[in-house]
């Protein structure tokens, strides 16, 4: 992917999925560098992952039932590049389809870097809203330094 809104694009469109199906993991394995790190934090706790354990845990919900279908869509971005680095803060929404009731909001933060002419999300860290921790409805801007 040579450009972030690209990346990002892929980002949230590889996990989502319809009933019966389940996310394409081969996408995720072209838009995250090999050692990528990701966190989930939520009222619960917070989970570290790499991108198998992520696969296994994500496959689990899915098998259980709790996840039958899954679509995640941004709501706003603001991004800070620096060169062949960048940071992207981008609030999302989930719902069980894409036309579906509203089930969580949340923000990512996120971390790439340029390599060979393309990005690469090395790291990222996505916290879910909960009882004490609201995002709001308005961006907060969409900025490049």
């Amino acid at each position: 992917m040579d450009d972030l809104d690209s990346v990002i694009a892929e980002m949230y469109d590889q996990v989502c999925f319809e009933k019966g199906q389940r996310p394409d993991w081969k996408r995720q394995a072209e838009i995250f560098a090999p050692d990528a790190r990701m966190v989930r934090i939520n009222d619960s706790g917070v989970f570290e992952f790499d991108q198998e354990s992520y696969r296994v845990n994500f496959e689990a919900m899915i098998d259980s039932g709790e996840m039958p279908s899954f679509w995640e869509g941004e709501l706003w971005r603001e991004t800070r590049q620096f060169g062949d680095m960048a940071h992207v803060l981008s609030a999302y929404e989930t719902r069980r389809s894409r036309g579906g009731e509203v089930m969580n909001r949340g923000v990512n933060s996120i971390q790439l870097f340029r390599r060979d002419g393309r990005w690469w999300i090395s790291a990222m860290i996505w916290r879910r809203e909960g009882k004490a921790v609201l995002i709001g409805d308005a961006p907060i801007g969409n900025k490049t330094v």
